[in-house]
C-alpha cells in the first residue's frame, strides 16, 4: 500500500498523539499531583483521634439507692426555734432538720405512749446524734403541763384497757384494737372468722384465727367473753349444700353426704343421728353442735 507525502505525515501525527495521551497520565501525576496527607498513617491517627473526641460523651456515675442516705435529712437550711417535744409536730421536726422518716419515728414514739420529761430523754432517741441534740437542746423546752397530761393520757389508755371487757360476738375492730396486744391486723382477722363461723361458741376458738398467738389468748382471756346466744344455727333439714359448705367446720365430703342423706331418708331428727350414721366424725360432730339445730 502507498501512502503519499501527507497521508505519511497525518499517521506520523497521530501516532504521536496517541502516544502522548498514553503516557500524559504519568507525566501530570510526577510534576502536578501533590500527595493527600490523608495517605500519611500518622496524619490519619491524628485526625481520626480528633472526630472520636467531637463524638465522646463521658460516662455519668450511676446512682444507688441507699438507706444511709436515705435515712440523711433533706439538705435545707434548718430552723432553730423553741420547741417542745412532747406536742412539736412533724413538719416541724422537719424544720428544725430531721427527714420525715425520722421525725415519723419520733412521732410513733410519742403515740405508743413515750414522754420526753427532760432534754436528755429526747437525746436518746436513736434518730438524734450527738451533733443535732447539742444544736437542737438549747431550743428544747418540756413545760410540767404537757408532762402530765400526756401522763394522765398514758394513765386513762391503760387503765381502760386493764378493765375493758369485749364480748366476741358483738364487738368491732374499733373496740378490739383498745384490747393491749390488738392490733389492726388482728381485730379484721378476728371479726372475719367470727362472721365465716356464725359466731363465736368458745374463747378458745381464737387459736384458729391465723397467726394469732397463744400467749395472747391467755393474756386476754380475762377482758374477753362470748354470748353463745347470738350464734347463728343452721337448720341441717333446710339449708343447701353450698350454705352448708361455707361453714370452716364442714369438709366438702360431709356436706354432701348430709344433703344426700336428707334427700334420700328425709329430714333428720336429731343431731345425734348425724353422728350415728356416719355423716360427721365425733370430732367434726362436737365442734359443730354449736352450730347446728334441727327443726
Amino acid at each position: 500500500m502507498n501512502f503519499s507525502k501527507g497521508e505519511r505525515n497525518g499517521l506520523i501525527i497521530l501516532f504521536l498523539l496517541v502516544c502522548f495521551a498514553a503516557i500524559y497520565p504519568y507525566i501530570h501525576r510526577t510534576i502536578f499531583y501533590e500527595v493527600s496527607r490523608l495517605a500519611n498513617p500518622a496524619d490519619f491517627h491524628r485526625i481520626d483521634s480528633f472526630f472520636t473526641s467531637l463524638r465522646y460523651e463521658p460516662k455519668s456515675d450511676r446512682s444507688y439507692f441507699s438507706f444511709v442516705e436515705e435515712e440523711k435529712p433533706t439538705f435545707t437550711e434548718p430552723e432553730l426555734f423553741r420547741f417542745d417535744p412532747n406536742t412539736v409536730s412533724s413538719s416541724e421536726l422537719v424544720r428544725l432538720g430531721f427527714s420525715s422518716r425520722q421525725a415519723a419515728v419520733i412521732e410513733n414514739f410519742r403515740n405508743k405512749g413515750g414522754i420526753f420529761r427532760s432534754p436528755s430523754d429526747f437525746a436518746k432517741m436513736y434518730v438524734v446524734d450527738d451533733i443535732m441534740f447539742q444544736r437542737l437542746e438549747p431550743y428544747i423546752e418540756i413545760p410540767p403541763k404537757s408532762v402530765s397530761i400526756a401522763e394522765q393520757k398514758n394513765f386513762e389508755d391503760n387503765k381502760l384497757k386493764e378493765t375493758l371487757v369485749v364480748d366476741l360476738n358483738t364487738t368491732d375492730t374499733i373496740e378490739l384494737i383498745k384490747l393491749r396486744g390488738i392490733g389492726s391486723g388482728y381485730a379484721r382477722r378476728i371479726v372475719a372468722y367470727r362472721q365465716m363461723l356464725g359466731g363465736y361458741n368458745s374463747i378458745d376458738q381464737l387459736k384458729e384465727v391465723y397467726g394469732f398467738p397463744a400467749e395472747l389468748l391467755e393474756s386476754l382471756k380475762p377482758h374477753l367473753k362470748v354470748d353463745t346466744l347470738r350464734v347463728e344455727k343452721i337448720d341441717v333439714n333446710l339449708v343447701s349444700y353450698h350454705d352448708l359448705r361455707r361453714h370452716p367446720y364442714i369438709s366438702e365430703y360431709q356436706a354432701r353426704a348430709i344433703v344426700y342423706y336428707r334427700e334420700t331418708v328425709g329430714n333428720i331428727h336429731s343431731l345425734e343421728e348425724l353422728k350415728e350414721n356416719k355423716l360427721l366424725d365425733a370430732y367434726s360432730y362436737n365442734r359443730l353442735k354449736g352450730y347446728l339445730t334441727v327443726r
